[in-house]
């Protein structure tokens, strides 16, 4: 292709390179002429030319400033189409808008962490690398199965990211053609699932509900999994979103015994509870931009699922019909909170002993960055009863 021939990448890879959002390369080549080619609708930069205005202007200012300046890292993945909303967020600028009213005469350095999964998340937040991470319902457990053993961490619920209901958090994908009348017969099958994650969580506590063996069970990547499915090589795997929209896209299986998968799926914004006392501002300013992130999502999912299509490079239809089958909604409701509690990540481990804590959360700054919003009034307490079918925050 033309870009390849001309050295040329995405805006989208720039971002990820410099760990900015997509707000500060269009300020760079309005105000530094920072150099950059329209191909289509598409904006493509030369990487030397890049490389060299970076050492030139893009380090040259802030070099200087970084004693004073306060840098906020986010951490996010792109595995589930739950944690979705962090693109949103960078893609729009939203967390630099909400900054720049609470602090017009501070800079702040934005940083953007981009993880293969919860787990390097943790790592991150563990090492004081990351503030405000998005990640899925299991690694939240694991962090604070973590915070028990290790007496400085303290990681604490701040508000709900995408939510799928029972059933439709998680399905088991098996080839098209294949028919499979009862649960009991997935015990002949060898059952592909990523290692130590929610789905090896679901898939072992399906079988031993129905006092199935574990002696079939394949630990790979979910990207082989599909691979294999598509070569016929494999009889079965548990997958999510985006992943169940991909397999029907791709017509390269079905999805069979949701509902005995049980449980949804919620994905939660979280952050170290020290750090959310001494950076109450930045905590608001994040859960305001997080909150208008799952508006635009709700509002103008075509508009979200172009972003999510470029970000993660999935085909457009995929990313449509993913965003359509989840709930955006920040607010923590008591279902939500059984669902997190209902984990026991210890028994994926080996120390089948290690401590189960009850998810520690606070919704005091989910309240205030509604409040600042205009949006309904938030209660102190999770709220009760079934997902509001009106009400979204």
């Amino acid at each position: 292709m033309l870009k390849n021939q001309l050295n040329l990448i995405h805006i989208r890879e720039v971002m990820d390179e410099l760990e900015v959002s997509r707000s500060t390369i269009d300020r760079w080549r309005k105000n530094k002429q920072l150099p950059s080619v329209k191909i289509g609708k598409e904006i493509y930069f030369d990487r030397h030319e890049v490389t060299r205005w970076y050492k030139e202007f893009g380090q040259a200012p802030r070099t200087p400033l970084l004693p004073d300046t306060p840098t906020l890292t986010i951490g996010y993945t792109t595995v589930s189409t739950h944690m979705w909303g962090p693109l949103i967020i960078k893609e729009f600028g939203l967390l630099e808008e909400e900054l720049r009213r609470i602090r017009p005469k501070d800079r702040i350095d934005i940083r953007w962490h981009r993880a293969k999964d919860g787990m390097e998340l943790i790592k991150g937040m563990l090492a004081g690398q990351i503030q405000i991470a998005t990640f899925g319902d299991y690694a939240l457990s694991v962090s604070h199965m973590i915070s028990e053993l290790l007496p400085g961490f303290h990681p604490v619920l701040l508000a709900a990211a995408g939510k799928s209901s029972d059933g439709d958090g998680f399905g088991l994908v098996v080839p098209a053609d294949l028919t499979l009348s009862s649960v009991s017969e997935l015990a002949t099958l060898p059952i592909a699932t990523t290692f130590r994650t929610n789905a090896d969580y679901r898939l072992k506590k399906l079988l031993e509900s129905h006092s199935l063996p574990e002696l079939n069970i394949i630990h790979r990547s979910i990207e082989e999994s599909m691979e294999s499915l598509r070569q016929g090589r494999l009889s079965a795997s548990i997958m999510w979103e985006p992943f169940l929209s991909l397999v029907q896209h791709q017509k390269i299986g079905k999805s069979v015994f949701n509902r005995e998968l049980g449980l949804g799926f919620i994905a939660s914004v979280a952050a170290d509870e020290h750090w959310v006392r001494e950076h109450e501002d930045l905590t608001i300013a994040y859960l305001k931009a997080h909150l208008r992130a799952g508006k635009l999502i709700r509002e103008q999912p075509a508009r979200a699922a172009e972003v999510c299509s470029r970000e993660t490079e999935l085909p457009l239809d995929v990313t449509s019909r993913s965003i359509s089958r989840i709930r955006w909604d920040a607010a923590l409701y008591t279902r939500d909170l059984e669902l997190l509690n209902g984990f026991d990540p210890a028994k994926s481990f080996s120390q089948a002993m290690l401590p189960h804590p009850e998810i520690p959360y606070t919704t005091k700054y989910l309240r205030i960055a509604a409040q600042e919003l205009r949006l309904p009034v938030l209660p102190k307490a999770p709220i009760d009863g079934p997902w509001h079918r009106d009400i979204y925050y």
